[in-house]
């Protein structure tokens, strides 16, 4: 059956999915690295820094992870838990909507409830898409069995 040999994981093949995740997950890591040392004057806004080190923590970990086993059905269950994370991520940070914050002597309250509707219902979207693909992904390979069950007669 030629769909097993050409998805089998040998040697040769790991190593440059594993580089090619590394240089992914390196290149984000590296955003994040220069968007922190930004947000350092602002130290209300840095305040979140810790909140924003996990969801990029998560981030980094399912981009390395989906590029790892892309052409396999844990590609597609990464990015489902990477969509629900991002929605769930945003629901736990925007609780309310509504972010209080002072710069010096001036004190903010952002409303940001339009924002956190868009963010979820975006990781929803996401999800909707990943799933599609998933289904879409199953699909072609039993095309592939049955193609090679029907030729095997």
């Amino acid at each position: 059956m030629e769909s097993v040999k050409r998805n089998k994981f040998t040697l040769k093949t790991i190593i440059p999915r594993f580089i090619k995740a590394l240089a992914k997950a390196g290149f984000v890591y590296i955003l994040f690295a220069l968007l922190s040392s930004i947000m350092v004057p602002f130290e209300s806004i840095y305040s979140y820094q810790s909140s924003f080190t996990v969801l990029f923590a998560l981030y980094l970990f399912f981009i390395f992870v989906i590029e790892l086993t892309k052409g396999t059905i844990f590609q597609h269950l990464f990015s489902i838990a990477n969509s629900l994370m991002i929605v769930f991520y945003f629901i736990h940070i925007l609780n309310t909507g509504v972010i209080n914050f002072s710069i010096e002597e001036i004190n903010l309250v952002i409303d940001l409830r339009f924002f956190l509707s868009l963010f979820v219902l975006g990781g929803v979207l996401g999800f909707a898409k990943n799933m599609l693909r998933l289904l879409n992904w199953m699909n072609e390979r039993e095309e592939q069995w049955l193609k090679y069950q029907i030729k095997s007669l």
